[in-house]
C-alpha cells in the first residue's frame, strides 16, 4: 500500500485533537469541519492544501481527548498522517475510519512542507521524491492495512464474514 502527496509539516510535539479540529466546530457537517483543520497552527493550510496530500507531524500527534478529530482531515482529503509517534486513541481511531497514519522517527528531519513524498507502508520507508532521500519506517501491521484498505473497522468486519461465509481463506 503506497501514497504519494505533498508534504504539510507540523512539527510541533504534541498536537492534540483540539489544534487538528477545534471543539468549536464539531457540531458542524464534515465538509466545514474539514475547512478549519489545523488552522491555529495554520490559518492557510486547509485552502491550500490538495486532496491527497500528506500530513508530517511531531511526537504525540492527536494526542489530547477522543474527539474525532481525524475525521476532518479524512473529508479534508488527507491520504495519510506520518508523525514521529501518534497518541493512541488518535491512531486506533483513524485507523478504524481508514485514514492511513504511521509512525516513523525522524521524519521531522526528513522532510519539509512542499516536498513530494511516498508512503510504503508494506516496506516499511518513505521516500522523498524532491531529494531522492529514502527513510525506513516500522511497516504498518497487514491487520492495520487491511482495515484502511477495506474503508475502516466496518468494511474490514463485513470482508471478514463475506470471506467466512464463502469458505475463503482468512488472511
Amino acid at each position: 500500500m503506497k501514497v504519494t502527496g505533498t508534504a504539510w509539516k507540523f512539527p510541533q510535539d504534541d498536537i492534540n485533537t483540539d489544534l487538528i479540529r477545534l471543539e468549536i466546530y464539531s457540531h458542524l457537517p464534515l465538509a466545514e469541519q474539514a475547512q478549519h483543520c489545523l488552522e491555529t497552527l495554520d490559518p492557510t493550510f486547509a485552502s491550500r492544501m490538495r486532496p491527497g496530500d500528506i500530513v508530517i507531524g511531531g511526537r504525540n500527534f492527536g494526542c489530547g481527548s477522543s474527539r474525532p478529530a481525524h475525521a476532518a482531515l479524512k473529508a479534508l482529503g488527507v491520504s495519510a498522517v506520518i508523525a514521529e509517534s501518534f497518541g493512541r486513541i488518535f491512531f486506533r481511531s483513524s485507523i478504524s475510519d481508514s485514514l492511513l497514519v504511521t509512525p516513523c522517527p525522524g521524519i521531522l528531519d526528513f522532510v519539509n512542507t512542499g516536498e513530494r513524498i511516498e508512503l510504503d507502508v508494506v516496506a516499511g520507508e518513505v521516500r522523498n521524491l524532491t531529494s531522492g532521500r529514502v527513510l525506513a519506517c516500522p511497516p504498518l501491521p497487514g491487520v492495520l492495512r487491511e482495515i484502511v484498505e477495506c474503508g475502516g473497522e466496518k468494511g474490514w468486519i463485513k470482508s471478514r464474514l463475506a470471506r467466512e461465509s464463502t469458505g475463503s481463506p482468512a488472511n
